[in-house]
């Protein structure tokens, strides 16, 4: 994994207790705004504002200014980005190889340039303070509470020893007195979790089991185990250093947790995919998935609309016979782009219903720009970011396409718009693995086999120079083994991944990262060989530190890998695909929001108990068989005898009314419905069945030899009427009149 910035500063994670600092700014006496600086490890100020995090729009300020830090140390330095003007830090400017740098505390004054403002630090190193109404009695009041409560490094050792004697010497006295005084106890077999209606099948609404984050006093091979406040003046644990480590270990996850934004405290399991999981897109809002698999098949899954049953709405086959390659969300979420190992990627719409399919491109043409599509495999495929319209897909072809929904087509078939050719060093076609968008859509990237990383601007009108180059990005591969994924944060930070070296250890082609809202920390799947029991994992990085031991990690279950990664900035929830065909989604309900919420906290339908179901066709009689003869209802039950009764009645059998022959009478027509009736006696003429065609024909015949109107005065003279063709002659004999006279014929000739 690479990650690549702008500017190279060594920073560490702004400490909790720094986690509010800020900076002031004075403008003509008065504050005029607030800056915070303690959510990252460093905030770079300048003029420019596409690279700095603040800008200062001064005619004295440099593009890069300066950079405030958090270092490793937990200290707070402004740096002087080598500006031309200078910076001032409580009247000492920031000048030479050595003195480029210098720590601040709460209270320094900053000077950026010549501008007038001065930049005040607040909030810096200061612990939360406790309440001034707080008296001295209510102190030690707290300090007399029982240690379940406490903190115990607040009591004194000896006070701890005399209290944990006397309570053992409590318990031992009641122990004595219960075991005389002891009932029969019986013991009970445990009920399975499945026969009292749980649904864990269906949804692992459960904590995931994760490594302890990387701390002072942690070790990083040790499981996490889950904690419990104990609320009662039962005697303490004989070691108060394990209690001291496992509450330094909450404390330190808490923390890092808020930090970088880790939604890791529960999961849920999206299971319904037979073979591994290749690729997950989620769309803006956060409220629907689209999962793709080896099985060739690609899921919607909506979280607003489903209970905590998870289960997909749409089950569709892209394409027979092809695995899902990558997935993509439109910016509107109105369509998904899913790429196959085809090459020919398909639109579908927001429902997984297909809309269109990419045109095949002609494989024996040798300059891929004179063809309208792909002709090998994809590999990979993006929406633009901004435009609902526009789309880019690479393949083996050694080309990254750039089309448009409203573009040309052929055949229903869409043609690209534009097409961008990948060389390698020696100048040849080579293949092309991946690609993605910038954050602003105004460069796509692509990688090739080589390992090269290339940015090409779209705002220029031709494409035939990369205006970004990574050579050696990463180690050279087969297709199958490089560099398989591109991610942009939204700092102008983006990473690769190739499964060609051993930056992070892989096992599929389509392995991809993540990155968070802020792109201060990293998520990347490992895999592990099946067969070995061993357990892939779910790791996460900081981006702006040169650490490379992660921060925590989650763990898998034996043989499954972790593939493929999505880190959605909105709802702030971690998917990952795993090669057990299953995604997990992991949330935490103090920092997530929507997404898989909707469903996870929504209750299960209740089947009913029992129901009565009454025809409307029923009277609703009430039978009380116990009733007093009396009282009882002789015609409750009719018998076969009055049935046969009511048959006879017309009325009481509701027996319909025969069809009227003859006129009709009382308001009744004769026919059965009214169009029989006016069809038969409005309409006089005569069926056209029982009427020759020949005969209706010739009956014209005499009437156009005497009349010439029907032919014209110009074939009165010319129009001969002894030499027509026999096939344009009417026939002088009816179908049945040449069957008798061809019988006859016969018969004759059998009679000779």
């Amino acid at each position: 994994m690479v990650c690549g910035v702008q500017k190279k500063i060594v920073a560490g994670v702004p400490t909790r207790l720094n986690s509010k600092t800020y900076l002031e700014v004075w403008k003509d006496g008065v504050v005029a705004e607030k800056l915070p600086i303690g959510q990252q490890a460093c905030y770079v100020l300048g003029r420019n504002a596409d690279v700095c995090d603040f800008e200062l729009a001064h005619p004295s300020i440099s593009r890069q200014h300066a950079a405030i830090v958090h270092t490793k140390a937990g200290t707070l330095e402004v740096m002087d980005l080598e500006s031309a003007q200078g910076t001032t830090v409580d009247g000492v400017e920031l000048s030479g190889p050595n003195e480029f740098r210098k720590a601040v505390d709460n209270g320094s004054e900053i000077v950026f340039g010549a501008s007038s403002r001065r930049y005040i630090v607040r909030g810096y190193n200061q612990a939360p303070a406790i309440s001034s109404g707080a008296s001295s009695s209510s102190l030690a009041d707290m300090a007399q509470l029982p240690t379940g409560f406490a903190t115990t490094n607040n009591v004194k050792q000896s006070q701890k020893a005399a209290d944990r004697a006397a309570r053992d010497e409590e318990i031992r006295r009641m122990t004595m007195e219960m075991m005389t005084q002891a009932p029969k106890v019986s013991h009970f077999p445990a009920v399975s979790a499945d026969e009292v209606g749980n649904t864990t099948h269906e949804v692992d609404n459960q904590k995931p089991r994760s490594s302890v984050p990387r701390g002072p006093q942690n070790n990083p091979n040790k499981q996490q185990q889950p904690t419990e406040t104990v609320d009662s003046d039962g005697p303490e644990s004989d070691s108060d250093d394990d209690d001291n480590a496992a509450t330094s270990a909450d404390s330190y996850a808490r923390d890092l947790a808020l930090r970088y934004n880790l939604p890791l405290k529960n999961q849920v399991v999206l299971t319904s995919h037979i073979k591994s999981i290749t690729s997950i897109a989620v769309d803006a809002p956060g409220a629907r998935v689209a999962t793709g698999s080896m099985d060739y098949h690609m899921k919607l899954w909506d979280f607003a609309g489903m209970a905590r049953q998870v289960r997909p709405f749409r089950d569709t086959e892209v394409e027979e016979g092809h695995a899902i390659v990558a997935l993509s969300y439109s910016p509107t979420g109105d369509r998904v782009l899913s790429v196959t190992g085809s090459s020919q990627p398909t639109v579908l719409s927001r429902e997984g219903v297909k809309e269109t399919q990419f045109v095949k491109g002609d494989m024996y043409v040798m300059d891929m720009v004179h063809t309208k599509g792909h002709t090998h495999t994809c590999t990979g495929g993006a929406w633009h970011p901004t435009l609902k319209q526009s789309m880019a897909t690479c393949a083996l072809d050694g080309t990254v396409r750039l089309w448009k929904l409203d573009g040309k087509t052929a055949f229903n078939k869409l043609l690209n718009d534009q097409v961008i050719k990948f060389k390698s060093k020696q100048g040849k076609r080579i293949e092309v693995t991946a690609c993605a968008y910038n954050t602003d859509g105004s460069l796509v990237f692509g990688a090739t086999t080589e390992g090269s990383v290339f940015g090409y601007d779209l705002r220029r009108a031709t494409t035939t120079t990369a205006a970004v180059k990574m050579p050696g990005a990463h180690a050279a591969g087969s297709p199958d083994l490089s560099v398989s994924s591109i991610r942009f944060a939204n700092d102008k930070v983006f990473g690769t991944r190739s499964c060609s070296d051993d930056c992070v250890k892989l096992h599929f082609a389509v392995a991809n990262m993540a990155f968070n809202a802020t792109g201060t920390a990293v998520a990347v799947g490992t895999g592990v060989p099946t067969g070995k029991e061993r357990h892939g994992q779910v790791l996460f990085f900081d981006v702006l530190t040169a650490v490379t031991a992660p921060l925590t990690a989650i763990d898998m279950h034996p043989d499954e890998s972790a593939v493929c990664v999505a880190w959605h900035p909105k709802i702030n929830q971690v998917f990952v695909g795993s090669s057990a065909g299953t995604v997990r989604v992991f949330y935490d309900e103090a920092i997530s929001t929507k997404g898989v919420l909707l469903s996870a906290t929504k209750k299960l339908p209740l089947a009913s108990a029992g129901y009565v179901r009454i025809d409307e066709s029923s009277d609703g009689a009430i039978v009380n068989p116990h009733a007093l003869p009396m009282y009882r209802d002789a015609n409750a039950k009719p018998t076969k005898r009055k049935y046969a009764k009511i048959r006879l009645d017309p009325i009481a059998s509701k027996k319909p009314s025969k069809p009227i022959t003859g006129p009709g009478f009382g308001g009744s027509t004769g026919g059965s419905t009214l169009t029989q009736f006016f069809m038969r006696d409005q309409i006089k003429s005569e069926s056209i069945r029982s009427e020759d065609p020949r005969e209706a024909i010739l009956k014209y015949a005499k009437v156009a030899a005497a009349d010439s109107t029907y032919l014209g005065s110009a074939y009165a003279t010319t129009q001969p009427t002894d030499q027509i063709a026999a096939e344009y002659q009417l026939a002088k004999e009816t179908l049945e009149q040449e069957k008798l006279t061809k019988e006859e014929q016969n018969r004759r000739l059998l009679d000779l």
